[in-house]
């Protein structure tokens, strides 16, 4: 009995698993596609990029204002130095990645564009070689 539903929680994880993958695939598809067909007639894709992080803003403000009414504990505060130091960086990277992944659409197709993309975890490993982040 025991073996049996060490089983059966093992086999609901990986369906678990299995579903959350294929669910982030789909989804990942279906916004690549979106982009595209959206880049076909509206021609400002940094402006998009713009909306759609300044609208992602304000859900995290929203979010983390309700965490703090519901757990009634102070929010963490970061000094500008941080902010510019810390946060500033990967926030310039990720606007960069999704406004230029965004403005590709009008030049390239979207094999093309999914290549390219995939290709990213290569660089990604090669410069945490050389900025020996990971060893050999």
């Amino acid at each position: 009995m025991g073996r049996w539903a060490l089983d059966v929680a093992f086999v609901w994880k990986a369906v678990l698993t299995l579903g959350l993958v294929l669910l982030y695939y789909c989804f990942s598809i279906g916004i690549t596609f979106y982009n595209k067909w959206l880049t076909k007639s509206f021609h400002f894709p940094l402006f998009m990029t713009m909306l759609h992080l300044a609208v992602i803003f304000l859900f995290s403000a929203l979010s983390r204002a309700l965490v703090q009414c519901s757990s009634h504990r102070a929010r963490v505060v970061l000094s500008w130095a941080d902010y510019l130091r810390r946060v500033a960086p990967t926030a310039l990277a990720t606007a960069l990645d999704v406004g230029l992944s965004n403005w590709s659409f009008l030049y390239v197709t979207v094999s093309l564009y999914t290549m390219t993309k995939s290709s990213a975890v290569l660089f990604i490993l090669i410069f945490s070689l050389i900025f020996k982040l990971e060893e050999l």
